[in-house]
């Protein structure tokens, strides 16, 4: 389900492949050579890693803040715990359709409540920033409950031994809570990079990588070009670059995890 989908993958990538899917003609890395001769899959690269770089430390950022804030146990703690877990329980399709109408550019709330004149969907300077919203919300509960539990599990005794030295709420936040939390800070990491670079339900559901491309990334890129285009060979090989990205990316985090992960 997982090897021989890929080894296919990268197998007809070398291939002109016609509209019924099957391999005609060897023709080499030409494939790979017409993709990046194309102006749109540079661009569907560019927009990737803004979405990426973007939405990744954000979503890890916001969840961390609220586990901070919410990880000490209160009698309200179940109402806003269960709160900002929800996302998790929206599927992507759902979410796409609630912010559809919250950021619909004449009766949306958000419009409406800010005062804002936005075609949040159709405006090349805002439709890439509101499927960043989308995919910051639908990430944060995941982020939130795994970061929650693994505040909640730092010693009580370690906090309270720096609460007698004088060490105020922020101190204890960057210097004994941060590190001791860091290898699940390095696994959401990780988890949201390889969903960010793959990213292309949103697109699709919402934007079909308008307008003017400012939303398509690699994958709805390689999407269009197999299931509308039909141009099989070209979607393979973007496939392969996309992955070849994406584990170069996973690649460099775990360099740096060698040396800025603690492991207790």
């Amino acid at each position: 389900f997982i090897y021989y989908p890929a080894i296919k993958t990268m197998w007809k990538s070398l291939y002109v492949v016609n509209a019924e899917n099957h391999p005609v003609a060897f023709v080499g890395l030409k494939n790979y050579v017409t993709l990046f001769r194309d102006a749109d899959f540079i661009n569907a690269i560019k927009v990737t890693f803004i979405y990426t770089i973007i939405t990744v430390p954000c979503t890890i950022l916001l969840a961390y803040i609220l586990a901070l804030f919410s990880a000490k146990r209160r009698r309200a703690s179940s109402v806003y715990e269960l709160l900002y877990a929800l996302p998790m329980a929206v599927s992507m399709s759902v979410a796409c359709v609630i912010f559809r109408i919250l950021l619909n550019g004449n009766l949306g709330l958000i419009n409406h409540v800010f005062h804002l004149n936005i075609d949040w969907f159709t405006d090349k300077h805002y439709a890439l920033i509101s499927l960043m919203i989308i995919g910051i919300w639908l990430d944060l509960g995941m982020n939130y409950l795994f970061l929650l539990s693994a505040v909640r599990s730092v010693s009580s005794e370690m906090m309270e031994a720096a609460s007698l030295d004088g060490a105020n709420f922020i101190q204890k936040a960057t210097r004994i809570i941060t590190p001791m939390v860091s290898p699940t800070l390095f696994y959401l990491f990780c988890v949201d990079v390889g969903a960010a670079l793959m990213m292309s339900g949103p697109v699709i559901v919402l934007t079909s990588g308008g307008p003017s491309g400012a939303t398509t990334t690699m994958i709805y890129y390689m999407y269009r070009k197999g299931f509308y285009i039909f141009n099989y060979g070209l979607s393979y090989a973007s496939a392969v670059v996309a992955f070849i990205i994406g584990f170069i990316v996973i690649l460099i985090a775990f360099l740096w995890e060698r040396k800025g992960v603690k492991y207790t």
